[in-house]
């Protein structure tokens, strides 16, 4: 298997665009059955779901999009954006692609993105999992702040965007993660767009996912990597703790980018999720 093994096979899943709000909205889509939306973290972009785009078409339908900003997609008409500007995008092509109910999966950034959607449109999904959640430091001191918004968009005006990847890239996966996981990581990277990079570094600077969580009351599901050095795995843990009912589904071997570093066990992982949500809501829907 050659190093562009992976991302050879994005052609299978060739971005599609639709406009949403006035504003051009790229995705990929696969498979056929009940739907899962796919949101991608801060450096990254559809195609880095392409293990999840392949191997769980048989039994659902995958939606992966570009966030404003991203790929194909238009920026968002704010420069200074929360994770609400982002969710709002993202129900215009729920609805615009007749999603009925999708299960929502957001990784790092994305899983702010999708908790902020979870809180507005609690009834048009039917469950949210975050996977190595960024969870933003909306509540961390003003220097803090304006050091985590400046610093990944510094590194690529610096670095351009092989030098980015090369020196992010590996952070992103385990020590046990070979060049095919190396070259989808990259590859993300080598599309990024420097004002879509700004606006998502803003995001994560000046937002918080308790915005979110804490009026989302519903059972979520949580997937992470114990090798994670990014969204370190305790912090993964304390919000697992203060959420008080999560599903929790710890992958070993598994870095941030934990559907891309152990993708048979993440997406395995994912349907255990998915069935204990539903457990949970036939449990609640039986006392009444």
């Amino acid at each position: 298997m050659n190093g562009s093994s992976l991302t050879d096979k994005l052609f299978r899943f060739p971005p599609q665009t639709r406009l949403v709000n006035g504003r051009r909205l790229a995705y990929r889509l696969a498979g056929q059955g009940p739907a899962i939306v796919l949101l991608h973290g801060i450096s990254s972009g559809s195609g880095s779901w392409v293990n999840q785009l392949e191997r769980l078409a048989a039994d659902y339908t995958l939606v992966a999009w570009d966030a404003p900003g991203y790929g194909q997609s238009e920026g968002l008409a704010n420069d200074e954006p929360s994770a609400l500007d982002y969710a709002e995008m993202l129900h215009g092509l729920i609805e615009g692609l007749g999603l009925e109910r999708p299960l929502l999966l957001g990784h790092s950034l994305g899983a702010m993105i999708a908790a902020a959607y979870a809180d507005r449109y609690p009834g048009r999904i039917r469950g949210l999992v975050l996977a190595n959640p960024a969870q933003g430091y909306g509540h961390a001191d003003a220097d803090t702040q304006l050091r985590v918004y400046r610093q990944r968009p510094e590194m690529l005006r610096k670095l351009g965007h092989r030098g980015l990847a090369a020196a992010r890239g590996p952070v992103l996966l385990s020590q046990h993660a070979g060049e095919t996981q190396m070259e989808l990581v990259a590859h993300g990277m080598m599309g990024l767009h420097f004002d879509g990079f700004l606006a998502a570094s803003y995001l994560l600077a000046y937002d918080d996912i308790w915005n979110y969580l804490t009026g989302y009351g519903h059972r979520l599901g949580v997937i992470y990597g114990e090798e994670d050095v990014i969204t370190a795995p305790t912090g993964v843990e304390l919000l697992i703790a203060r959420h008080g009912r999560a599903t929790a589904e710890p992958l070993a071997g598994a870095g941030h980018a934990s559907y891309i570093d152990q993708p048979e066990r993440f997406n395995q992982a994912l349907i255990r999720i998915e069935q204990a949500l539903l457990s949970s809501v036939n449990e609640v829907n039986n006392e009444f």
